[in-house]
Order: structure tokens, then sequence, then C-alpha cells
């Protein structure tokens, strides 16, 4: 009688109580409680920084394969094109009335997914060029852009556009995979995907088994001030990738000076590279030695033709508002 009394009055009270509730629907929804996005995306950025051109490019997160294209069997050899996984699920804070992942919240994924991608290939280098802007632009001739001399640089995010394919299910694992797939002379394009967990390494994932439940493309530029950077200059600096061959005077490495714009502004700043700790790796990023300046070029070219369709979209709705 004294166990039923402990039971009834004790233990069941305990266990259903607000406060126990309160922690339940916590633990099923730790993406959405309060700095969860903010620890998520500081974390990520953290571990992909690079304390010098020569460290390796994948600190952490192993890269899936999956996100290779069946041809594209060697995309994932040079660290510019390897795509970073992030695993996670979805929340029941996150589903909306149709009882699926709700679209809005893609894309607080998409930031923490495309932060790990951008802040590997373009640390250290942004604090380098920094640097080197900063002598380039006191002593140029133009005398309006010298106001930007000492600024900060930064990355912005210019334009995002998603497609949904399928839906995905409460508390249902996926993989959201990113990676470069092209740049030009003002923007990078970094290419994403939402996939089931069964793709690429057997895992089970009920009906979306390598499915892929969405898929995006994102462009990104680099500032000093309102000096746009040439996203090849920052790759080289980083070490991404090699000098150009002698002859080839497509896409300068020069200042691109244009007027300020809106974008949003990414956690990735001067002088991140300095943040980490520990000692630097003297080992060569992987396979970046087996790819000659032609072969990424030709690379880069391929990844622009998938791309194309967006950026003349992109262009076309601002001009229809402006």
């Amino acid at each position: 009688m004294a166990d039923l009394s402990t039971l009834r009055e004790v233990i069941l009270p305990t266990l259903f109580s607000w406060k126990s509730l309160a922690i339940v629907l916590a633990l099923l929804n730790l993406k959405n409680i309060p700095f969860s996005w903010h620890i998520r995306l500081l974390t990520h950025l953290l571990l992909n920084l690079r304390r010098s051109p020569t460290s390796p490019p994948f600190p952490t997160c192993p890269p899936s394969p999956t996100l290779t294209s069946k041809n594209q069997k060697n995309i994932q050899t040079h660290p510019i094109f390897h795509p970073h996984t992030l695993t996670t699920r979805t929340s029941l804070w996150e589903t909306d009335y149709n009882f699926h992942k709700s679209n809005s919240t893609y894309f607080s994924d998409l930031d923490i997914s495309r932060t790990a991608i951008v802040t590997r290939v373009y640390t250290p280098g942004l604090a380098l060029v920094s640097l080197e802007f900063d002598h380039e632009l006191k002593n140029g001739k133009d005398e309006n852009a010298k106001v930007n001399v000492g600024k900060k640089v930064y990355v912005a995010l210019g334009s995002t556009f998603t497609s949904f394919k399928r839906e995905i299910g409460p508390l249902q694992r996926y993989r959201v995979l990113s990676r470069v797939v092209g740049w030009d002379r003002k923007w990078v394009y970094v290419l994403s995907a939402f996939v089931g967990m069964g793709s690429g390494n057997g895992k089970s994932g009920g009906k979306a088994n390598g499915k892929v439940f969405a898929t995006a493309v994102s462009k990104y530029v680099v500032k000093k001030g309102w000096v746009t950077v040439p996203p090849e200059r920052v790759l080289r600096a980083s070490g991404m990738l090699p000098e150009r061959s002698v002859g080839d005077g497509e896409g300068e490495d020069g200042v691109v000076v244009e007027e300020e714009e809106e974008g949003t502004v990414e956690g990735i700043v001067e002088g991140v590279g300095e943040v980490l700790s520990k000692d630097d790796n003297d080992a060569t990023g992987q396979g970046v030695s087996d790819w000659t300046w032609e072969m990424i070029e030709e690379e880069r070219v391929r990844g622009m033709k998938i791309v194309e369709g967006y950026v003349g979209l992109d262009e076309k709705l601002l001009a229809e508002w402006e």
C-alpha cells in the first residue's frame, strides 16, 4: 500500500507535471529553443575556420559523396567543389498545419550549411585580401574608393532560390548538402540539396530513402566597405586556387568599385582565421595538387551553366521592380 501511495502521490504527479512536459517539449524542439540557431551557426563557423592557406579544407564533418552527380565522379576531388554535410531532423516546432516541415524553416538549415561552406573556402583569404586591398585602395587613383581603407571585409548573401520536391515529416532525419558550384567576377554560387538519410550510406530513410526533398541555389558577395572583392581573389588567397595560366586575362582579380547595395551579412569577417588556437597543419588540401587551373576553370564554367537560368531570373526580377 505504501508503494502504491508513493506512486500515486509523488511519482505520477512529478512525471506529468508542467515542468516535465516543458522538458520533453524542449528536447523535441532543441533546434528552436532561444539562441539555438546562433549556437549552431557559430559552432559550424568555428569548426570550419582555416588558419592558413595550407590547412586541410575539411577539418570537421567529412563531406558526403551523395551530392556528386552521375556525370561528375571526380567533382569531390577538389576542395572548392566538395560538398559539406549537415545532418539534422525536423523538430515538432518546424511542422506546419500539413504536419510536415514548414517551407520557411528550410532557410534556417541553409544558413548553417552555407556558412560552413563559405567559411571553409574563404578563410584565411578574407583577412589576407583585406590587407592587400588597404594598400591598393590607399595608393589607387580613385579618391572615392579610399574611404574603404581600413574597413572590415564581410560576406553578404545576395539572394536564394529554393525548389521544394517532397515533404519532410515530423522528427524525420535528413541531410543538407551544400557545395560551391561556380563564381563570376562578383558572386560565388552555392548549390544545396535536402536529401533523405538513405542517400549514399545504405541507412534506411523509409519512403524518403535516397530521395531529394528540396534544392536551393544561393549567391554570395565579398565586400570591403562598398567595394566588391572578386571571389577568385579570395579563393586564391585561401589556398584553393593555383595561379592563372600565363596569358589568360579573363576574370581579373582587381578591385571592383560599385555603389553600396543591400545584402544579408553573414558571420564571416576579417580576422576570423586568427581565432583558432590549434596548431597549423602543413598538409595541402585534398586533391589540390592534382588539379590545374584549367581543370578548375572547366568545372567552374560547367557549374555556371547550371545556374545561368537563376542568374538571369534574378536580374529580371530586380529590373521589374526598380
